[in-house]
């Protein structure tokens, strides 16, 4: 879980998404120190995950701009799978 929340603070790092890395950072904060889904961190990073992503803030109208159509496709369908299972995971 911690590899691809990081994966995704990389991917909004690297693509512009400055806005939003401190509600990532908090969501790996929280589940840094996890034992599993039961506990009470876990559910305060899901809690944390599903207001960065349900707000009108943007987060999940993040798109990335690339040069060509290709790479902006292979780039954008790995950011989705990222988000989705992050939703999967929290939502």
């Amino acid at each position: 879980m911690k590899i691809i929340l990081t994966e995704l603070l990389e991917i909004y790092r690297k693509e512009g998404g400055v806005a939003f890395l401190p509600g990532i950072s908090a969501v790996i904060e929280a589940i840094s120190e996890c034992r599993d889904m039961d506990d009470p961190r876990f559910r305060e990073a899901a809690s944390i995950y599903r207001v960065l992503a349900g707000s009108k803030s943007g987060f999940s109208d993040f798109y990335i701009e690339k040069e060509t159509a290709e790479e902006r496709a292979i780039k954008n369908i790995r950011l989705d799978y990222v988000r989705q299972e992050l939703w999967r995971i929290f939502g």
